[in-house]
């Protein structure tokens, strides 16, 4: 009898166990539908985060998404500069944005060497979540989205610290296409995501400890993207990304070698670095050390406070933008962000694979700078490098200097004061070598000549002067111009080979090409569009 009753108990507690099981499914089932997420209320998953592994909410570094940002028009130049470093799907989202991943056959997280590396991006940073990758979840106000980041967004591996302690973040918004009207208060918005995760934080916790904000060196910038549904054929909702920035301490493009004062039409250096690629300075470069042997010659006639020609000698010394930023930063925080950047502070960071590119980007950049100034195996009369400048504003002239001083390349930049007119580089017909500077088809012209908002100079007078500079000290090389007006480029009567089109603030540029040619007496002018 008592082995009978053995067998019912064994037989009901079987049945208990198959009920058990179908239950927690069906339930696990229902929260993790999308239909359940977008109604604001937690997953089970998340509830009882604590009771999984600690990493379990972590992507494999394959995985990771990357964004980074750019000067509109530059976009297929930081594609290239990505492509070099070994990321993968590289593909541009416009004209001022690249999406890139890390290479699945590579353990080096591509974020991280971008971050030290890259020379257009003003932002880099790691996608966290985005509506898009879930099917009809479109968000209408501060209560959707609120929903949707406590629903969809992996707060222990964002916020945690690895150690039971808790990252400092901050939450800045942007706004792009027609967004619902709850949601265009960047201010609010951004608040509705920080309370988001405040909440899941302090709900799991035991203790109610929450993350602190910090908006001048967080440990995990965040931002938050949103887009309205028009460019998805519907007139209401918005598409929403959550990123995480791998930087504080400011845009990329502020290197930190500039005076206090600058001029107030000089150019960023991320646009003048980004111009420089396309103008195909680093290939002459490579050429000069690897290939031909010959010198590379880089002339700015109308330099401005010096960023053509700093970030010009950057590229020649092969000297990574990142170690420009740490040498020179001079912010609120008491810890230098570029040296220990966000991105080093978070759960899974691989801190040794930071030292090791932090170590082999200062040794590159110490065999560069010595190329650099090295006298040319071929040509015993100069440089491996030329980079001379010329500027006639006093003021302009004595911050370039102030600039490539800090920038720590006095003795690689030459610069001179006056109009470029009476610039005498040494002539073509010269037959005492040691006088020319500039090497015919090794030399790349540059300038950002006077023009639309800087129109504190006579631009008439600047751009003629420029022509005559091009067509008597420059013949057989290659010239490009910065300019935002047609009418000014006229004045050069010289016929374009090519020009890009940048976008900076609300004015459209053109970047442009010309091969100069020395003028014969019979020839007729062409005029330049």
């Amino acid at each position: 009898m008592l082995k009978k009753n053995c067998s019912y108990s064994w037989a009901y507690l079987w049945f208990l166990f198959l009920i058990f099981t179908l239950k927690i499914q069906s339930t696990l089932t229902f929260v993790l539908h999308p239909s359940f997420q977008s109604s604001g209320i937690r997953p089970f998953t998340q509830l009882f985060g604590e009771a999984l592994d600690e990493k379990s909410d972590e992507k494999p570094d394959e995985l990771k998404q990357y964004f980074a940002t750019c000067i509109p028009g530059l976009a297929p130049i930081l594609s290239e500069e990505l492509i070099n470093l070994g990321a993968s799907n590289v593909e541009m989202s416009g004209p001022s944005g690249v999406s890139f991943q890390n290479d699945p056959k590579s353990s080096i997280d591509i974020g991280m060497k971008a971050l030290l590396w890259v020379r257009t991006a003003h932002r880099i940073m790691e996608l966290i979540v985005s509506t898009e990758d879930y099917d009809d979840w479109d968000i209408m106000d501060r209560d959707g989205l609120y929903g949707f980041i406590q629903s969809a967004v992996p707060v222990k591996s964002l916020l945690g610290d690895g150690k039971g302690g808790l990252l400092t973040l901050s939450c800045s918004t942007t706004l792009n296409g027609k967004i619902p009207k709850e949601l265009c208060h960047s201010h609010y918005t951004g608040l509705t995501v920080k309370n988001a995760l405040v909440d899941m934080v302090r709900e799991i916790r035991d203790d109610g400890v929450r993350p602190d904000v910090d908006i001048v060196d967080p440990d995990v910038p965040l931002l938050l993207v949103l887009r309205g549904n028009r460019d998805r054929g519907r007139d209401d909702g918005a598409q929403a990304s959550l990123y995480r920035i791998l930087h504080s301490g400011g845009s990329l493009h502020k290197r930190g070698y500039r005076v206090p004062t600058v001029h107030k039409a000089a150019m960023k250096e991320s646009l003048a670095a980004g111009l420089l690629l396309e103008a195909g300075f680093d290939k002459l470069i490579h050429d000069s050390k690897y290939t031909t042997g010959l010198p590379a010659v880089l002339v700015d006639p109308m330099a401005g406070s010096g960023t053509f020609c700093i970030e010009a000698a950057l590229i020649a010394a092969d000297f990574a933008p990142g170690l420009v930023r740490m040498k020179h930063y001079d912010g609120e925080s008491e810890r230098n962000p570029h040296k220990i950047p966000p991105v080093l502070r978070w759960r899974g960071a691989d801190k040794m694979q930071w030292k090791e590119e932090v170590l082999a980007a200062r040794e590159r950049a110490a065999v560069g700078i010595k190329w650099m100034n090295e006298l040319n195996s071929l040509d015993p009369s100069r440089c491996n490098c030329v980079i001379v400048a010329n500027e006639m504003n006093r003021n302009a002239a004595s911050l370039a200097r102030g600039n490539i001083a800090k920038a720590g390349f006095s003795e690689s930049i030459g610069l001179t004061e006056g109009d470029c007119v009476n610039w005498d580089l040494g002539g073509m017909q010269d037959s005492d070598s040691t006088k020319r500077v500039v090497v015919p088809q090794r030399t790349i012209v540059v300038s950002n000549p006077p023009w639309g908002l800087r129109l504190d100079e006579d631009i008439e007078s600047s751009w003629l002067s420029l022509k005559s500079f091009l067509r008597e000290q420059c013949n057989v090389t290659e010239a490009w111009i910065l300019s935002g007006s047609k009418s000014a480029t006229r004045y050069l009567r010289m016929k374009k080979s090519r020009s890009v089109v940048i976008k900076t603030a609300d004015e459209d540029l053109r970047w442009i090409q010309y091969h100069v040619f020395k003028k014969k007496p019979q020839e007729k002018e062409l005029i330049g569009l």
